[in-house]
């Protein structure tokens, strides 16, 4: 049986070990390294940030499938001052998808898509004005273009 929620306090470890699980995956592929040996701290550190968020300023939606958590991704609401073109109590609202995940035999199944559409959907009800990503991967494009995102310029970043 499939199922899709807004995750709550109950839901937190599943959301961290899919975390720890992504993050390993995505920087072995980017960087050629094994991260592996700081899962435990890094699932520490997640948990609670995730804890202090979740709900707050940061949404996410879980897939699970037979009662295992398979696919997530998040909503972290982005701050902003009101804008004059905006002028609602909603002004402002605006967020960015985090944390796109689906387990490695689980994919190109289309859950994906259906756990981001859950996840629009609940940001429409809370009034979200926008939402923003980003991504470098093809793959992951084509179903962000598939949910309704466009591509609208390039990115430019920062360190300090």
């Amino acid at each position: 049986m499939k199922t899709i929620i807004i995750a709550n306090d109950e839901n937190i470890d599943d959301i961290v070990r899919l975390r720890v699980n992504m993050q390993i995956e995505d920087w072995k592929f980017t960087l050629n390294k094994d991260f592996s040996i700081y899962s435990d701290q890094f699932y520490e550190i997640t948990k609670n940030y995730i804890k202090e968020h979740l709900n707050k300023s940061l949404y996410f939606a879980l897939m699970y499938l037979n009662g295992k958590p398979i696919a997530m991704c998040g909503i972290e609401e982005l701050a902003e001052l009101p804008q004059i073109t905006v002028c609602t109590e909603s002004n402002g609202r605006h967020g960015c998808i985090v944390s796109v995940y689906t387990k490695p035999e689980y994919r190109c199944k289309g859950y994906q898509q259906e756990t981001i559409r859950y996840l629009l959907d609940f940001a429409k009800k809370e009034c979200f004005n926008d939402i923003t990503l980003t991504t470098n991967t093809p793959d992951a494009a084509h179903i962000y273009e598939k949910v309704g995102f466009k591509k609208i310029s390039s990115k430019y970043f920062l360190g300090i």
